[in-house]
């Protein structure tokens, strides 16, 4: 019985009890070195590769991060994008989240806005003059073994836009009765090696 029980614990975590694994590398871009108040344009981040214009990489300059001390923004000397790509599971479904928030320096809303895609759908995130953060979610189904998830911005060309933080990806954590079932299971498990004990 107790063999079965430590093989049933041990399979627990592929059927949902395992924490949640961030997919995104460097997603909070901590993983750059950038001097304190200071900020710099780079070609790419690690783990993210940088459009034309290249990504700005900023810290506590027009604002602060929302996780650790780095934060990015795409409108650099012009709009530009960044990417990064990850390996998912066919027919599984992912958890995005990222943080956006506006410079505080700049309140010009047309200036502001960001789209991102993933995995081929696109979705843009509302102009608007908030400067504290915001979190951003949503859920998506993957298609391919690698997926790609990438952020432009849209608002005017002028360099200043929208800043990002904290992306995360990350598996989506199964419903209740998944648990019920998943816990179900692991009883009768315990019942059947009971019965099949010798008396």
């Amino acid at each position: 019985m107790k063999k079965l029980l430590i093989a049933a614990l041990i399979a627990a975590p592929a059927l949902g009890f395992a924490s949640s694994i961030n997919l995104i590398a460097n997603g909070s871009f901590e993983a750059d070195a950038q001097g304190i108040s200071s900020w710099h344009i780079y070609s790419d981040l690690s783990s993210w590769t940088g459009g034309a214009n290249g990504i700005e990489l900023r810290n506590a300059v027009s604002g602060t991060a929302k996780d650790g001390v780095n934060f990015v923004e795409l409108d650099t000397t012009a709009n530009s994008t960044m990417s990064q790509g990850f390996t998912t599971v066919v027919g599984k479904t992912y958890d995005l989240s990222f943080w956006v928030a506006q410079r505080p320096d700049y309140g010009y809303i047309g200036s502001t806005g960001l789209s991102w895609s993933v995995g081929g759908a696109a979705f843009n995130v509302a102009q608007n003059g908030n400067t504290d953060w915001t979190e951003v979610t949503g859920s998506f189904t993957a298609t391919s073994t690698l997926t790609t998830l990438s952020f432009a911005a849209i608002g005017d060309s002028n360099s200043y836009g929208t800043s990002i933080d904290k992306v995360s990806v990350t598996a989506a954590v199964p419903e209740p009765e998944t648990y019920a079932l998943m816990l179900a299971g692991l009883g009768a498990i315990g019942f059947v090696a009971r019965r099949r004990q010798p008396r």
